[in-house]
């Protein structure tokens, strides 16, 4: 059965609930780190450095260079004054505003994540999803 010239039907709930991803991809050896959250704010931003911390000091990283972009969770007040307390370890880069071609994780891993894992597909549970995500993420 081709689906050529003709939208393909997917049946599903209505269920909207939805879910964020911080992933940060860790060099040299491009190892991908993630944690999801029910919504991106400043805590959870927060949160995923706190996780970032712990695994670069596993591997005796000494310090990490992070490049954003200016999302709003990225500069706000808060994240701001915990990163100026982190700088023995932590160095900010943001990314021009209105660039995401410039973000290698936006092409490399997001977009990736939208066409492979989640573009016309179902998912019965929020869970399944983040299984599916996480699986692609891992291998």
């Amino acid at each position: 059965m081709s689906f050529e010239g003709e939208q393909q039907r997917i049946e599903h709930t209505g269920n909207r609930k939805k879910f964020s991803a911080y992933i940060s991809m860790v060099w040299p050896d491009q190892k991908l780190m993630y944690d999801f959250y029910d919504v991106m704010n400043s805590n959870n931003t927060i949160d995923h450095l706190e996780n970032l911390r712990k695994c670069i000091m596993k591997v005796r990283y000494k310090r990490l260079i992070l490049i954003w972009d200016n999302a709003s969770f990225h500069i706000s007040k808060m994240v701001n004054d915990y990163v100026k307390v982190q700088k023995d370890w932590l160095t900010i880069v943001h990314l021009p505003k209105k660039a995401p071609y410039l973000n290698p994780n936006e092409r490399k891993v997001n977009q990736q994540i939208k066409s492979h894992v989640c573009a016309n597909r179902f998912h019965e549970h929020i869970e399944e999803q983040k299984d599916a995500v996480s699986e692609y993420l891992d291998k």
